[in-house]
């Protein structure tokens, strides 16, 4: 809003709020707010589109618009407009959201939301020292960078048997797409040897990120994937983080979503999920009491973690989306991808990322994207987020789920994005869930994957987002763990060279 419309409501507005020294008869001094009635102002009643001018004595009742003005019409003469989008609003709590241009990157985002943040509050925390920090914590596993062992706990159990997933996989990953606002935290200092020349040999426009293998407690801010107990600084709240990524927090958000049940014996099948369950852990469908004891063992494994109950859905569609929330509440929307089934009826866990859908599951996501950001906002957070939603066979949708977070398949909705301005690729085909490998070393891979490049160019793409060489007892295995994506036109063949390099444990 233009200083000059500030100005002009505060001075309509200060009669109904001032208090004023008045002499009461015995020539004592006393402070009482002045009191006007409805009859004395103009209530102009703000739509979507227009304002309308409301006679308060005649309606008898207060407009219900997305904000009300109670002004001196003297005072808003020469101020008026027909359209509300001729307002000059900064924060008119419009919901806008708008595609991703392919040119900043997540620290830049960051940079620009704190810098922001800064307009409004010069003492709000320091730009030149935050570290983006992708690692997730553990509250099971001692031996990870981040330990959160009494406060944020959330429940990982059962322990990994190498931290190296979180403390590789998942932090190089986002590092593809970082920029060089603020550098990433790593734990080796750097990418696996061969990774980022890699990234820069095959994504267009590759924009090499910055690292730093530290983390100083008491000089660094860090943007966190989830709150560190042990880390000082946050961008974000990390009480107000820690609140929103709970599944009890969901139902605060929208109705939209799974009924809440008591317990898991008055409705069955129901499913239970741990509150702060990360990597679809701690999540079971109650069926019967062999369930019901499965599940009873688990929270006893578990230390007793805090869950909530809710109704079954049979599911049709299983859709996710991935975008950044400014703190002024606009979005810039990343992308959506889909899980599809696969013969056997079960869902793939591969991210299925298809361009000539986006318009089209952003439409369907929106209804509930809109309602998270604006609880969001209310707290005052702000940054990256996704969402899960189910769609059952009636087409009713379900938010499932929240992570506010950078999510796993949106560094690779970005790389088919960059593709497609590069090539017009349309289509591409993300795989990071479970145990998923190539068989050999990674400079075997690094070689394989440059020869299919080289002889696929313009055609269609390998993208090594992440790896390292698993090893036992010390040794090296001849195996390496990857989060690798394959980009073109043709859909099934993305599939065929994908699973030519990505194979379960189970296939050794």
């Amino acid at each position: 809003m233009t200083d000059t419309i500030k100005e002009s409501l505060s001075d309509a507005l200060s009669p109904m709020l001032e208090t004023k020294t008045d002499v009461d008869g015995d020539g004592e001094k006393g402070h009482h707010r002045s009191s006007s009635s409805l009859s004395d102002f103009t209530l102009f009643e703000i739509h979507d589109k227009e304002i309308k001018e409301q006679d308060p004595m005649e309606d008898n009742v207060i407009p219900m618009g997305t904000l009300v003005v109670a002004a001196d019409h003297d005072k808003l003469k020469g101020q008026l407009h027909e359209s509300i989008e001729e307002f000059d609003f900064e924060d008119d709590g419009t919901f806008k959201c708008s595609n991703w241009a392919g040119k900043r990157y997540y620290s830049d985002y960051i940079k620009a939301g704190i810098e922001y943040k800064q307009t409004k509050d010069p003492n709000y925390i320091p730009h030149n020292d935050v570290v983006m920090l992708f690692e997730s914590p553990s509250s099971s596993a001692t031996d990870s960078s981040f330990h959160n062992a009494s406060k944020y706990r959330f429940h990982d159990w059962p322990p990994p048997k190498s931290s190296k997933s979180k403390g590789i996989l998942g932090p190089n990953r986002y590092a593809s797409m970082n920029g060089t606002s603020y550098p990433v935290f790593l734990r080796e200092g750097a990418p696996p040897p061969g990774l980022l020349e890699h990234w820069a040999s095959v994504i267009p426009d590759f924009v090499t990120p910055r690292f730093v293998d530290k983390i100083e407690t008491n000089e660094n801010t860090v943007y966190a994937y989830l709150p560190v107990e042990q880390l000082k600084y946050h961008v974000n709240d990390p009480d107000t983080h820690f609140h929103l990524a709970g599944k009890d927090a969901i139902h605060l958000m929208t109705q939209k979503t799974t009924k809440l049940l008591p317990d898991t014996r008055t409705k069955r099948p129901c499913v239970v999920k741990t509150t702060h369950s990360m990597g679809s852990k701690g999540i079971f469908i109650i069926s019967d009491d062999e369930d019901e004891r499965e599940f009873e063992q688990f929270l006893d494994d578990a230390g007793h973690p805090s869950y909530v109950v809710v109704d079954f859905v049979d599911i049709s569609r299983n859709v996710a989306c991935h975008f950044f929330m400014h703190p002024n509440g606009s979005i810039v929307w990343f992308g959506s991808n889909e899980n599809h089934r696969e013969p056997d009826g079960k869902f793939s866990s591969d991210s299925y990322l298809l361009m000539e859908h986006q318009e089209t599951l952003k439409e369907m996501q929106l209804p509930f994207v809109e309602e998270v950001v604006r609880y969001c906002r209310a707290m005052n957070f702000w940054g990256f987020c996704g969402i899960d939603v189910l769609f059952d066979s009636s087409g009713a949708g379900y938010l499932v789920d929240i992570n506010p977070r950078v999510t796993g398949s949106c560094p690779a909705l970005m790389t088919l994005h960059k593709f497609k301005m590069a090539y017009g690729f349309d289509v591409g085909l993300f795989r990071r869930s479970g145990d998923i490998n190539y068989f050999g070393s990674s400079s075997q891979l690094l070689e394989e994957v440059a020869q299919y490049n080289e002889q696929h160019k313009g055609e269609s793409s390998i993208v090594i987002h992440s790896m390292f060489e698993s090893e036992k007892d010390g040794v090296k295995t001849g195996i390496t763990r990857i989060n690798i994506g394959v980009y073109g036109k043709n859909l099934g063949e993305c599939k065929a060279v994908l699973n030519s390099f990505a194979k379960p444990a189970k296939a050794v």
